[in-house]
Parts: C-alpha cells; structure tokens; sequence
C-alpha cells in the first residue's frame, strides 16, 4: 500500500511539472508569434507639421558675398530684386567693396532725364564699416537736394570762367528762396540768428541755424550748420528731429545768389573743425561715394592736384576737382583728401595730375553704391608745396608837383 502511495505521489509531482512547463511553452510561443506579427506590420509615420507660408528669402541691392551668387555677365539684369524697406545698420564686421559682388547693374534701365536723382538711402547707413552716413538731406526730394559740383569741399571754385572766392568748408545747394531747410539729424539747436565774422565782423553766413546733435561720433560731438536763411523757424534751444522744418532757403549774408551752405562740424562747433558733408550724408539709391588719398612718397597728402573721374560705362558726367587744400580736416577714419561724392555706381577711370604736367596718374574705380569707394595713389617723389605769397606793404607813389 505503501508502495501505491509514493507511486501515486510521484505522478502527480510529474504532472505539475509537465502542466507548468507546458504552460511556459505556451506563453512563449504566443510571445514569439505576438512579436513575429508586430515586425510584419509597418509603422505608421508621425502625423507632419504642416510648412510656414513664408515668403521668399529676399536679398537686397547693396553688397552679398562672392559665393552667394554668379557674377552678372555683361547685359544681364537683375530679376526679382525686391528693395527692402529700410536699410539697417549692420551688426559685426562688414564687407569691403573688393570682396563684394554687386547685383545692381548701371544700364539696367532708361536714360534719366537732366538733374534727375533717385530718393536717398535712409539713415542711418553704414554698409561698409568705416562709414558713417548718419545725416539725412537738408532738402527735401522735391529740390535740388545735391551740391553744385564746381565748388566742392576743399576747394576754390572750379569753373575758370569765375573768380576765386574762398576754400569751401561745405557743400552748396542752389535752390529757390523759401525751399524748405530741413534738419539733418535730431539735437538741439545752439545758435540760430546773423552769424558774423568773430574776425573781421562781417556777416558772411547771414541767418544761421546750427544744431547740435543728440549723438556721438568717436566721442565727439557732431553739429550742422545751415546758412543764408531766408528766415528761421527754431530758436535756441529748440529741440528737434530729423527731417523738421528749420528754415528757408535765401541768400542773406555774402552770397550771389538764393541757396543752402551746409557744414558738418566734428568735435566742435567751429570753422576749423568742419568735414567734408558728402562722407555724412547718405548717397542716393544705387550711387556711391569715391573718396581717396593722393600721397607723395613720404605719405605727405599732396594738395591742390587735379582731379577727373570719367566714366567707363555709366552714363553720367565727367566730374573735376582738386585734392584739399591744405587749410581744411580731414575724416578721422578715411583721412583722405578727396571726395567725390553722389556718383552713380559702376566703373571709372580715376586721373590724377601732381599739377606739374609731368607727374600723372590714372586707375580705374569701381563705385558701389550706397557706400565709399577708397583708392590711395602714392607718387614715387616728394611734395614741396608751394608756399602761401606773403601780402607785400605797398607804398603810395608821391604825386608830382604841378606846374
């Protein structure tokens, strides 16, 4: 009986072994045919983000890196060129004109008609990092609101049919009396009323405006100076902004003739610390600003040499003047000593005459626009300039005696 028991025990110790075992082998397989048919089935992909209706990446007229884009060939236009809006200042070091290709071509369209000028860039401008085009016009678009090119900053009047008058510490703007005179920049205005001579007493500028500026350059302070006037709509003290209503054209003071002189003083509001204004105000939409530096072999800057800038394959007029004279300051970043300012885009041809005959130079120039241009021609001689004639006392003749 014993032995019946124990066989009896042994069996069903083996039968839950073999339902257990079973069980496992069931659930494994159903594992392996559960994981056999999830690998056959195929993934569904995420649900996509719908696109951002964006518009098109749009790239302005000014200066792009080489590699963005071809070369333009000869004849070719560009297409689908949109002018943004306004032109930021740039942020970070900026790309000088050499290794920059242009989009903007100078026969793209139709001959402008006489005097003609596109609207100014907006202010402030400065596509090449040692610009600082910072002032906006003094005139509005719908005057004369470019400078009489015969008589630049630095110079003595250039057509030879007029006397000599002074060196120019300004810029000339002929328009009719009452044109509108607008403020160049915001600031506030330091003198306004007849400025006369502190010299001699003679009222050369006749009713003046000048402001000074609610900013900066390098330290200084900035101020402009607007002369005359007809009349005069600020008073001291007055704060203003850009683009107000100062004054009217007129021709108070020692003029010949209804216009606009217009200076840009640095560090101070005096005569001596004037600059060149064409460096300050922003160059009108697809022109530029040629300025330079004509040295003799010691970097001395040669004065009074003649300049003629002749263009290649825009259709504009041959420009002319003459390096600074000696007496006027030059930009504390460009230290140049010529400008020619508000000159269509494309390519020219730079000459340069020591004003010997002998000692003459030429290069071609490339204009870009909305920025300067920046060419230093060094001579293999050296400068002696020509001192200024001292006044000779002259002695009254004693008059004969009459018979």
């Amino acid at each position: 009986m014993k032995n019946q028991a124990g066989t009896k025990n042994l069996l069903e110790v083996d039968l839950r072994r073999l339902k257990k075992n079973l069980c496992q082998s069931v659930l494994i397989t159903v594992l392996l045919l559960f994981l056999i048919g999830c690998s056959s089935e195929e993934i569904a992909p995420p649900t996509l983000v719908p696109l951002l209706d964006l518009p098109p990446a749009q790239q302005t007229e000014f200066a792009v890196t080489a590699e963005s884009s071809p070369p333009l060939m000869d004849g070719e236009r560009t297409s689908n060129v949109n002018r943004p809006a306004s032109v930021p200042t740039p942020v970070g070091v900026g790309i000088r004109p050499s290794e920059a290709e242009q989009l903007w071509v100078p026969d793209a369209g139709p001959e402008p008609p006489e005097g003609w000028r596109p609207p100014p860039y907006d202010v402030p401008l400065s596509l090449h990092y040692d610009d600082h085009y910072w002032l906006a016009r003094p005139l509005p678009s719908g005057s004369r609101n470019y400078d009489l090119e015969w008589y630049p900053y630095g110079n003595d009047v250039q057509l030879p049919e007029l006397p000599a008058y002074r060196i120019h510490h300004g810029i000339d703007f002929p328009n009719q009396t009452g044109t509108p005179v607008l403020a160049a920049g915001s600031g506030t205005v330091v003198f306004a009323g007849p400025f006369p001579s502190p010299l001699d007493g003679v009222n050369y500028y006749g009713n003046t405006v000048v402001i000074q500026h609610d900013w900066q350059w390098q330290g200084l302070d900035v101020f402009t100076l607007y002369a005359h006037t007809l009349e005069l709509f600020v008073q001291e003290g007055d704060i203003v902004q850009q683009g107000q209503l100062i004054a009217g054209v007129g021709s108070s003071g020692e003029v010949s003739g209804p216009h606009l002189h217009f200076e840009v003083r640095v560090g101070s509001n005096n005569y001596n610390d004037a600059r060149n204004p064409a460096l300050w105000l922003a160059p009108f939409e697809g022109w530029g600003t040629l300025a330079g530096r004509f040295v003799d072999k010691n970097s001395q800057m040669i004065s009074s040499a003649s300049l003629t800038l002749t263009p290649l394959d825009v259709d504009t007029a041959v420009r002319k003047q003459r390096t600074y004279y000696p007496t006027v300051r030059s930009d504390q970043v460009w230290r140049e000593n010529f400008v020619f300012g508000d000159v269509p885009a494309g390519h020219y041809r730079l000459t340069i005459d020591a004003n010997d005959g002998v000692h003459i130079y030429q290069r071609e120039v490339t204009i870009f626009p909305g920025q300067t241009s920046f060419e230093i021609i060094s001579t293999n001689f050296e400068f002696v300039p020509t001192p200024t004639p001292v006044p000779v006392e002259t002695v009254a003749a004693t008059p004969e005696p009459e018979n």
